[in-house]
């Protein structure tokens, strides 16, 4: 069994609800930690610790290179957001937050569908 993938699964099912649920309650939740000033940091950090975690794991499922893929994309997507630098970052979380909204909705049926498949294919 794939532990980290099932538990990133239902964190990413919990957030695909959360967005299908409240999509202006999940752009606020945007807007005020792109205000926050580790909010940076944070995010490439967890990006790569994420990364790791899927590769690690990804033997341990039905599906490793679906899993490899999404690590390889995390890591690709912190090194970018390194060379975007903390300022253009923080601008397009804000316009994310406030022009995105009509996109939350259909963003968390995919992220809940993804989330309880990620969690299936990890167990069995």
């Amino acid at each position: 069994m794939a532990i980290l993938i099932s538990v990133w699964g239902v964190i990413i099912s919990c957030v695909g609800l959360f967005m299908l649920l409240k999509p202006q309650g999940f752009a606020d939740v945007i807007v005020l930690f792109s205000r926050q000033r580790y909010f940076h940091a944070v995010e490439i950090i967890s990006r790569l610790m994420i990364g790791a975690a899927l590769l690690l794991d990804a033997h341990n499922t039905s599906f490793p290179l679906v899993f490899e893929v999404i690590a390889n994309l995390l890591f690709i997507i912190a090194v970018f957001l390194v060379f975007m630098t903390e300022k253009y970052h923080k601008m397009f979380a804000l316009w994310a937050g406030t022009h995105c909204i009509s996109w939350f909705r259909p963003a968390g049926v995919s992220a809940l569908i993804f989330g309880l498949w990620a969690v299936y294919v990890s167990i069995n």
